[in-house]
């Protein structure tokens, strides 16, 4: 009798699929859907992810003998299922350099999905994991408090995190989705708006596709610490809001607009919970919170995509935290006029800059794509006078991870012929930290009003504070062992340098392991 369940459990398992209703958000997987859109790529506006299976259905063709992995999740499933999958990890590695280390990551979960005629999906997993990290990770999750992309450390090393997502095709318009999960906006390998970095949120999101615009709403619920750094506990919930809206200008040209607000949950004079001001998804949030006499955080941003030949993507996305248009042209004025008393380097000239290029398949070499971006974060951005309604989900950035005041270089390049998986990821950031003087706006957890200690309304510039450059190298090379599950055999070289003023830290790191890859994991920071 046992023998029989073990053998319909395994049957189900590898029918299955990684997830059901979306594609997942992992570099590899979203690199074959991109190959896929290739041809239709302004029409499926691929900057709104994670891609739903009716995207890929309508914009794609029967996929070739080298997309076996998209043919099994996408293929159209008329019929009514329900699915069981694993979750697996086991990589263990050495860490040579300055620290010596050695290591072992794990996690286990399961999962359980269902379908009902290609029109509803829903997906239910549960992971726990153990991690002794390499030693510069480890000081990440030391100063966050949380395992990044998961959510708060217990025991030291262990971690858990559930993920839930419906998924429900209402017309040929209008897509819902609701759960536990993540959301990205963006071309690029990180976005200025929002990514994937950090722990799971609940959310409610709806996509709308008429014409040549394609409007996503987003409603998530979100936590923070109460006091951090200080501690890290209790939590408090927070909620935000967020639109974004791409419209095809023409078939190598489309624009973007991006708003979101946080706000607490609760604050000294009420409890607000989630503010229906907010719920209204066609409308823009300053008049709204000029007519509340709100103190909420709002964000702003626009983003341009062009694409001057096939398979080849410039991008781009500019966000505004706080613009006052005479301290932001402050700097030109006093060029153009000389006048060396013009005070230059408001602190509220918080901004956020994304440009970047991909190349699918260059000089049709077949399954590769190349990325090269750079990153700019003025200091201050993405932060607020109140920390708890700083742009930031259980102490992790939501856009960028390294929060603001930096710039950084990227570059990419994946190469996926059949089962096999190669990827270069490069990395290079210059960073300011604030120093025994002031707060230099690094930390989007830090309230913005510590600028004020010494009276820094002005004099702030990118990269302030004291300077740490990053560099990262990490080679990746892996085999799909089960198409249906996505599960991987990879191996990994990773070398990261850090390098200050009086000292220079290094790491190489090699790392054999096997997992289902189902999300992104950023160790490149």
């Amino acid at each position: 009798m046992r023998l029989g369940w073990l053998i319909v459990i395994i049957g189900l398992s590898l029918n299955g699929f990684g997830q059901d209703g979306v594609l997942p958000l992992e570099h590899f997987v979203s690199q074959k859907a991109e190959l896929l859109l290739k041809e239709h790529a302004e029409e499926a506006h691929p900057e709104i992810k994670p891609y739903s299976f009716w995207t890929i259905q309508h914009y794609t063709e029967a996929p070739d003998s080298n997309l076996d992995f998209v043919r099994t999740a996408f293929k159209r499933q008329e019929k009514t299922y329900i699915r069981v999958a694993p979750r697996i990890g086991v990589n263990g590695f050495n860490q040579g350099g300055s620290t010596f280390n050695q290591g072992i990551r794990s996690i286990g979960g399961l999962a359980v999905g269902m379908g009902i005629k290609n029109r509803f999906y829903l997906n239910v997993e549960g992971m726990i994991g153990y991690e002794t990290p390499a030693s510069y990770y480890g000081k990440i999750i030391d100063s966050l408090g949380v395992m990044p992309g998961f959510g708060y450390v217990r025991r030291s090393s262990d971690f858990n995190q559930l993920t839930i997502l419906a998924a429900f095709k209402a017309s040929k318009q209008f897509e819902f989705f609701a759960g536990r999960g993540k959301n990205f906006i963006g071309e690029g390998y990180r976005s200025v708006f929002l990514s994937d970095f950090a722990s799971n949120y609940n959310f409610l999101r709806a996509d709308m596709h008429v014409w040549k615009v394609k409007y996503m709403v987003l409603y998530a619920q979100m936590r923070q610490s109460h006091d951090y750094p200080d501690r890290m506990h209790p939590l408090t919930d927070k909620y935000a809001t967020m639109h974004y809206l791409s419209l095809n200008l023409t078939k190598w040209w489309s624009v973007g607009a991006f708003e979101s607000i946080v706000w607490e949950s609760e604050d000294s004079v009420m409890k607000r919970g989630f503010d229906f001001n907010y719920l209204n998804p066609a409308i823009f949030f300053r008049p709204v919170e000029y007519g509340m006499g709100s103190s909420d955080n709002s964000l702003l941003g626009f983003s341009s995509t062009i694409r001057p030949a096939k398979g080849v993507t410039l991008y781009g996305q500019f966000l505004l935290d706080e613009f006052l248009f005479g301290e932001w042209s402050s700097s030109m004025r006093k060029v153009i006029t000389g006048d060396s008393t013009t005070l230059t380097g408001y602190w509220a000239n918080k901004q956020s800059y994304q440009l970047g290029v991909k190349y699918i398949e260059p000089l049709g070499w077949k399954d590769l794509s190349v990325l090269a971006e750079v990153n700019i974060v003025r200091p201050f951005t993405y932060g607020h006078s109140n920390p708890r309604q700083s742009y930031v989900h259980m102490n992790q950035s939501l856009a960028h991870p390294l929060g603001s005041n930096f710039i950084e270089w990227v570059q990419v390049t994946t190469w996926q012929p059949g089962p096999w998986r190669f990827a270069l990821f490069s990395t290079y950031a210059r960073k300011g930290y604030s120093n025994q003087i002031a707060f230099m706006g690094e930390d989007p957890l830090i309230s913005n009003r510590e600028h004020d200690e010494i009276n820094r309304e002005h004099g702030n510039f990118l990269t302030q504070g004291r300077r740490v450059d990053v560099g990262n190298l990490r080679l990746v090379a892996g085999y799909t062992i089960i198409e249906s599950w996505n599960l991987r055999a990879e191996a990994v070289v990773h070398y990261r340098v850090e390098r200050t003023a009086v000292k220079t830290r290094d790491m190489i790191y090699f790392g054999l392991g096997i997992r289902t890859a189902l999300w992104n994991n950023y160790r490149n920071l």
